[in-house]
């Protein structure tokens, strides 16, 4: 399982896989796919759809708690304004979490327009009920953008300029206006966005029903190699408690532990789990797990144990994501 904590840097190399294999706008299509299939899916209580058709008599105002909720999940640093009365919000990503924890890889680059996305993946949905994003891109490379939401055709004519204003200026046009503010910063938060589960199922879907399973294999075996490339490093040097250690890590973060076992002796390390996060998560907002899912396990890890110069053996894995595997010293 690739934790919804570790799938931006995936987001990002699936881009680029992207478009190396058929170019741009192979990336452009992903996007709408994932704009269909997790931002406009109504059948998960948690997509910005449904939060749009709950409010749909004020749309502005379920747009606002979607990202509430979206953006204290993220754990972002953020400031954003919504006047009810004027019929906008507006804010300024301080830090945004995705772009700072992929600038922060020293071993991976981000994806060259990976803020992109954000613009292309919400405006379909958003149109269908009457709204408008506007978005400035001007400081992305240090992970820092804002943005305008409005009725489509009813632009507030705005006495300030929403891509320069002050976070100062921005607590007091709250404080006068008698407007919303969410202002928090990353610490405010654990970064524990679930919904990224659906994402990474999103993106093993695209690749599998549009290249077949060996592309998938292919992306996740070549985004192993890449992106955990310190913690191959680390079993290389410390052995299979490395693994041991990396994997806890995993389950700790998604708040899983207790569904983790491990078996740790000199020449191997069994690893046995209860069910996958992942695909629990995934069930509980009405999605089924594509069949490619398994691949996070199956080629996942054994492109880890290759590269660590060790022997892989799955056992099984259930519909639940049970399942059973051990890294073997060669």
């Amino acid at each position: 399982m690739i934790s919804c904590t570790e799938f931006v840097p995936l987001y990002s190399e699936f881009f680029r896989f992207l478009e190396e294999r058929e170019g741009f706008d192979a990336v452009m299509r992903y996007w709408l796919f994932i704009s269909g299939r997790n931002v406009g899916n109504r059948a998960n209580p948690y997509s910005l759809s449904s939060f749009l058709e709950r409010y749909k008599d004020n749309p502005l105002e379920g747009a606002w708690k979607y990202w509430c909720r979206a953006l204290s999940e993220e754990a972002s640093d953020v400031i954003r304004v919504y006047n009810p009365k004027e019929n906008y919000i507006f804010g300024r990503m301080r830090h945004c979490p995705s772009r700072g924890r992929l600038n922060a890889l020293e071993h991976i680059e981000p994806y060259h327009a990976y803020c992109e996305h954000c613009g292309v993946v919400y405006a379909p949905t958003l149109k269908e009920f009457g709204l408008v994003m506007e978005r400035d891109h001007s400081k992305v490379d240090r992970a820092e953008c804002r943005s305008l939401l409005y009725v489509e055709g009813h632009r507030p004519d705005l006495d300030f300029d929403y891509t320069t204003i002050t976070d100062e200026e921005m607590r007091k046009l709250a404080a006068e206006t008698g407007s919303e503010l969410l202002d928090m910063t990353a610490g405010d938060n654990k970064y524990l966005h679930r919904a990224f589960h659906n994402s990474s199922d999103t993106a093993l879907r695209f690749c599998g029903e549009n290249y077949g399973d060996e592309a998938v294999r292919e992306f996740v075996d070549a985004f192993t190699r890449r992106y955990y490339a310190p913690q191959i490093k680390d079993a290389k040097a410390r052995g299979l408690v490395a693994i041991k250690e990396w994997l806890e890590a995993v389950y700790a973060a998604e708040e899983t532990s207790e569904v983790l076992h491990t078996d740790l002796s000199d020449t191997e390390l069994t690893v046995a789990i209860d069910y996958c996060p992942g695909m629990g998560y995934m069930r509980s907002v009405n999605r089924e797990p594509c069949q490619w899912y398994i691949e996070e396990t199956r080629t996942l890890y054994a492109a880890f144990a290759e590269t660590a110069g060790l022997d892989f053996k799955l056992d099984y894995f259930e519909d639940d994501g049970k399942t059973r595997f051990h890294f073997i010293k060669k």
